[in-house]
């Protein structure tokens, strides 16, 4: 027994060599774990890549709908100044136009004024004349409705010839 255990004492390696296993080891444990870290370091850094890339995508992508959303909004923009620029330039116009009747409403009252003025001093007597501010404003003067008077050269009213419709000598046809 003792034989065998000086052989099987013998077989086991020295002090050195020990020691130079355990540093082999440490060295290819070293060794190992640095290439696992390089490795993963390879693999997060090509997630990296990835990922920046696709926010990088992203962002593009944001940038791109929010200028053609802006491209939108200004186009709009723009019509509705334009419909602005036309309903104001239509006010205009249609200020202009309703100035424009006032005056020649004035102008004709004046005329108006002016004949009657001038009737009373021939005649020697006042006309009363009928207001026509009561009439309501969308409705048509009733003077253009009223049968109309043709001044004579004596200075006499008459009316018209075909003025009514009893007057106006229309044919009518007759079905039977």
């Amino acid at each position: 027994m003792e034989a065998t255990s000086a052989a099987h004492f013998s077989s086991l390696p020295t002090l050195s060599q020990r020691l130079s296993q355990i540093r082999r080891r440490k060295k290819k444990t070293r060794d190992e774990m640095f290439s696992e870290i390089m490795e993963v370091t390879r693999n997060e850094r090509a997630h990296l890549n990835d990922w920046k890339d696709m926010v990088a995508k992203y962002r593009k992508d944001a940038s791109e709908r929010e200028d053609r959303r802006d491209q939108r909004e200004d186009r709009r923009d723009a019509r509705d100044e334009r419909w602005r620029q036309e309903d104001q330039r239509c006010r205009q116009e249609d200020q202009w136009w309703r100035d424009a009747t006032l005056e020649l409403l004035r102008d004709q009252t004046d005329i108006l004024r002016r004949l009657v003025d001038l009737q009373e001093e021939q005649q020697g007597h006042r006309v009363p004349l009928q207001p026509l501010c009561n009439h309501p404003h969308h409705s048509p003067c009733s003077i253009s409705s009223s049968p109309r008077r043709v001044r004579t050269r004596g200075g006499r009213l008459r009316a018209p010839a075909h003025s009514t419709p009893v007057a106006s000598p229309i044919k009518r046809l007759s079905l039977h």
